[in-house]
């Protein structure tokens, strides 16, 4: 007992509808099942918002990298100050050159006639047609860069899922090990108070009396540890599937009990590792998604091939407007022509940066990938050995907290009977305690290495239970 007690930290509807504390106040009234605590953690863990919202982030750059693939108007509305002009472009004050000729005037930058308000518009309007790899691969790249923000939602709901069984079976562990320990203490403080009366009376040696108060004592000890740690344990179930810390809970499972051992093999379960963690889907896509990049970022070096409208026009009142084919009129004109075109934006200084980038990126998540795969493996073997060991560890403690039980029974008789002391009966409470202690703390673990086990094998709800849009349910390898 110097040990810590434990390693501590339904349907559609009922998931779909418990996105606000009123409703899940209201489904309290009655106790609720791990499955219904765990739908209600997938919907209220606000890390698993933030990954959605990374996935909508993502979501935002495919579309912008679609709208880069569309039409694109630029326009450019503005007013300034012109000097006035009247009485034509000659010298002479028309329009027209007589017989005996004419020169042109040359004053436009005089303001001897003073100045005038003008206004105008520029517009263009451009499609591009090709652009040499540019957009299909950025687009591939956003793509993929989307279905890698998932798989982070299926991590984060797996850390969820986990975390749910951890404060429900550290609770449950502890709440067994305190009632447990309840009822041992009372059978002790009745033979105790016996033995007050006895020692009372001289019938009895004070040192049976000590050993009895000494076992009290300890057994007060243990269940204030156990008491603490139910709290707690039950506190953080709260939490994360989202319900006030003040108001009640319970729990519908009545005592804590060994889940069902893993079925397949251990190269089932690691190849099936392989094929269904989201860390390997993040790391394979993550690849793809970088050699994309790459080859965009190459692409830069060529132009866009694009056809347009350019328009424009402004007014400036005062100025005549000008048809002659040869006299541009700036100030007093409208015009708008069909155009195709290259478009360059270079710079191979910035371009060849960007292929470094991402290079270096594409090593990074290559190292990623080859990681995932030497280590899933042994996370699999690591998971799956723990179960093996503390399913074996928990029918050997199963034996032992029986016969346990019948050694502290019959010492209460014995010691009733006069055949043993007092010190005799404390060794056998505590070999008792220390035993139901132990088999409820196996228990704990066992079900928590089958629980990692799980998501070490990817067999978890990962962006997909019953109420979620995208399906993706566990299989059965493990119990529900």
């Amino acid at each position: 007992m110097k040990h810590h007690l434990m390693k501590c930290g339904k349907g559609m509807a009922l998931a779909a509808s418990l996105t606000g504390l009123p409703f899940a106040a209201q489904a309290l009234d009655r106790p609720i099942t791990l499955t219904e605590a765990t739908e209600m953690a997938l919907s209220a863990d606000p890390r698993i918002d933030e990954q959605k919202a990374n996935v909508a982030r993502a979501q935002a750059l495919i579309e912008r990298v679609e709208g880069e693939g569309g039409p694109r108007l630029s326009a450019n509305l503005y007013a300034g100050l012109a000097p006035k002009a009247s009485d034509g472009i000659f010298t002479n004050g028309t329009n027209t050159c007589p017989s005996g000729g004419c020169t042109l005037r040359d004053d436009a930058t005089d303001l001897d006639e003073g100045v005038t308000v003008t206004t105008g518009l520029t517009a263009t309007l451009i499609q591009p047609l090709y652009t040499f790899g540019k957009l299909d691969n950025y687009r591939k790249a956003a793509s993929l860069n989307r279905d890698v923000s998932a798989a982070e939602v299926s991590v984060a709901r797996g850390e969820t899922w986990l975390t749910v069984r951890r404060a429900w079976w550290g609770y449950l562990t502890a709440r067994d090990t305190r009632q447990m320990l309840e009822g041992v203490k009372r059978q002790v403080v009745r033979t105790r108070d016996r033995m007050r009366e006895k020692a009372g009376k001289g019938e009895a040696p004070m040192s049976d009396l000590y050993a009895l108060e000494t076992g009290v004592g300890n057994l007060d000890r243990y269940i204030a540890q156990a008491s603490s740690v139910e709290s707690i344990a039950l506190d953080g179930l709260k939490t994360i599937i989202g319900v006030p810390l003040g108001e009640d809970l319970e729990v519908a499972q009545r005592d804590i009990e060994p889940v069902e051992r893993p079925t397949a093999s251990l190269s089932a379960l690691a190849e099936r590792a392989l094929a269904e963690r989201p860390e390997m889907l993040m790391a394979e896509t993550g690849q793809e998604a970088v050699r994309h990049l790459i080859a965009a970022r190459k692409s830069e070096l060529y132009p866009n091939l694009y056809a347009g409208v350019v328009a424009g026009g402004a007014y400036t009142p005062g100025r005549e407007r000008l048809e002659n084919p040869y006299i541009h009129q700036p100030l007093n004109n409208v015009f708008a022509t069909p155009v195709i075109g290259l478009q360059w934006e270079f710079n191979p200084g910035v371009v060849r940066a960007g292929v470094s980038e991402a290079e270096a990126r594409m090593q990074e998540v290559a190292a990623k990938a080859r990681l995932a795969r030497q280590g899933i493996p042994f996370q699999v073997a690591e998971a799956y050995h723990q179960a093996t060991g503390l399913h074996r560890q928990i029918d050997a403690l199963d034996s032992t907290r029986n016969n346990s039980r019948r050694w502290m029974v019959s010492s209460f008789m014995d010691f009733q009977a006069g055949l043993i002391g007092g010190g005799k009966l404390a060794d056998a409470v505590r070999a008792n305690t220390e035993a139901q202690a132990d088999y409820y703390r196996a228990i704990n673990d066992y079900n928590m290495s089958v629980a990692q086990l799980a998501v070490a094998t990817g067999d978890y709800p990962q962006l997909g239970t019953r109420c979620n849009p995208w399906p993706r349910p566990a299989t059965d390898f493990f119990s529900p």
